[in-house]
Order: C-alpha cells, then structure tokens, then sequence
C-alpha cells in the first residue's frame, strides 16, 4: 500500500497561515459593522503590538517550527488589515495618534 504523500495541510507554516487569513476575516467582519482595533500612535509599538499578534496566533508547539518569513508575512497581512480600520476611528483619535493619511 502506497504512503500517503504530505500535503500542504501537513505544513506548519500553511496551517498557521491559513489561521492567520480566519483571524483576518474576523477584522473584516468588524470593519464591515463599522468597528476598528485602536493601534498605537507610535510606529514602533504599532509594530510591535502586530507582531506580538502574529506570535500569540501561533501554537505553542508550531513556534520552533514556523521562520521568520512565516511571522513577518502574517505580520504584513495584519497590518494591511488593522491600519484600515483606523479610518473608522472618531477623528480626535486619529489626530492625537498623528494618522495623517488619505483614506
């Protein structure tokens, strides 16, 4: 009988991924109920925070396993999706968090 070949459903670093992409599709949802995730003015701990969301995504036995392109793509994706919804955010808090952008 013929060992089953491993798919990519097998892989860590997909597994997590795909995790990521749902946890994605919950900040959609609250973007489309015209929520947001308040992120901190500061581009270093904005950052920061994102990819401690990216690491506390992941389980604790796929951390040795998943490398740092897995975490900074998941980090990218994340961010992508959480500084949209700062537009939601009541004017004041963009000014004080100094998000001058145009949405």
């Amino acid at each position: 009988m013929p060992q089953p070949t491993p798919t990519t459903s097998q892989d860590p670093q997909s597994r997590y991924l795909r995790r990521v992409e749902r946890r994605i599709k919950v900040l959609e949802t609250l973007e489309q109920a015209g929520l947001a995730v308040f992120l901190p003015g500061d581009s270093e701990q904005r950052r920061h925070h994102i990819e401690m969301l990216a690491r506390l995504i992941a389980r604790q036995s796929e951390l040795p396993v998943l490398n740092r392109a897995t975490f900074a793509q998941a980090t990218q994706m994340l961010e992508r999706h959480l500084e949209a919804m700062q537009k939601l955010l009541p004017n004041d808090v963009q000014h004080r968090n100094r998000i001058r952008r145009n949405w």
